[in-house]
Parts: structure tokens; sequence; C-alpha cells
């Protein structure tokens, strides 16, 4: 992990040397991947708007300015706005269910691996349902472990106003899968 005085100094090299960009990239590809995938849930789609993402952030490094936002912030406002941009264009996104690699290869019980494949899959397929922004800010806090500051400057959004998206997120999928646990409703996959 970078600490902040690394960071500054490798973005203030990458701003004079596009080369030193790289350590950037390597250290923040996981976590980028990771967000849009489970925001668009296709694999290849992913990849296009990783690499859309970091090619924005490279083009636009001089006008970062870290006494604004945390480089963090501003690659997952990129991200975040790729991921918008694709929404908005209404392309159809086919589902792939490459999810599964993301579950963890220890060893256990396949019982057990059944019962968490499935519950991992319900819980994404339950966030789906919601607002775009309800699932930014859940996914942001909960998926990739971002204070409520940061998942407000990302969103462009006040504190306030993620945490009631967090708060009603959360309540809406509670309501829905109580309502599928009962039998009452079926959900669109």
């Amino acid at each position: 992990m970078l600490n902040e005085d690394i960071e500054q100094e490798i973005i203030s090299r990458a701003q004079q040397t596009p080369e030193s960009f790289g350590l950037l990239y390597d250290h923040y590809f996981p976590k980028i991947y990771n967000y849009i995938y489970h925001r668009v849930h296709n694999t290849q789609l992913a990849e296009d708007l990783v690499s859309e993402t970091f090619y924005k952030a490279l083009a636009n490094l001089q006008k970062f300015k870290w006494k604004e936002r945390s480089f963090a912030c501003w690659l997952y406002t990129i991200a975040r706005n790729q991921v918008v941009d694709t929404f908005r264009k209404n392309k159809p996104i086919l589902l792939d269910e490459s999810w599964a690699e993301d579950i963890p290869s220890q060893e256990i019980d396949p019982e057990e691996k059944v019962i968490a494949d499935s519950t991992k899959k319900e819980l994404f397929l339950t966030i789906r349902t919601l607002s775009q922004d309800q699932q930014d800010a859940l996914l942001l806090r909960f998926q990739e472990g971002l204070k409520v500051k940061e998942i407000a400057q990302i969103m462009n959004k006040n504190e306030g106003a993620v945490k009631a998206l967090l708060f009603r997120g959360l309540k809406n999928m509670r309501k829905i899968m109580e309502r599928e646990d009962s039998g009452d409703g079926k959900r669109k996959g």
C-alpha cells in the first residue's frame, strides 16, 4: 500500500515523465477493476472501462491537484463517470458468471462454497435492483472500503446525502431479500 507521501512523489514524477504512471496503475488497477466489474457484471466491458479510466487519468494527470482530493478519489470519480456514461448510452450489458472467480480460494466444504456462491450472487443481483447512486454508494463503502467523505467526493455529493443513500440502499436491499425469502416477490434477473 502506498502512503500519502510516496503517492504524492510518484504523482509529481508522473506529471513530469508519464512512464512513472505505471506504479500508480499497478497499485490501483485491481481496485478500479473490482469496482467497475461489480457495477457492470461483464468482464469484457469492465476491462474496456478500466482501460478508458486509466487512459483518461494519464491524459489529465497534469490537471490533478492533490489539495482538492486524494488520487484514489479522483481515480474512482473517473471510473464512476465511465460507468454512468455507459449506462446513459443505454447499451445492453450482458452479464457473465465470472463473479464466482472473486470468491476466496480457501479450502472449504463444497456445500459451504455453494452457499457462499449463492449468497454472493444474490447480494449482487439485489444491489443491481437499486438506483445507480445507491449501488455506487454501497459498493464504494462495503466492497471498496472507502470512507463516507471519500464517497461524497467521488459522487459529488455531501456526506449527509451519501449516508442517506447508504441507509436507503441497505433498507431497500433488506426489503427485497425479505420479500423473496417469504416468496412474495421474484427478482428480475
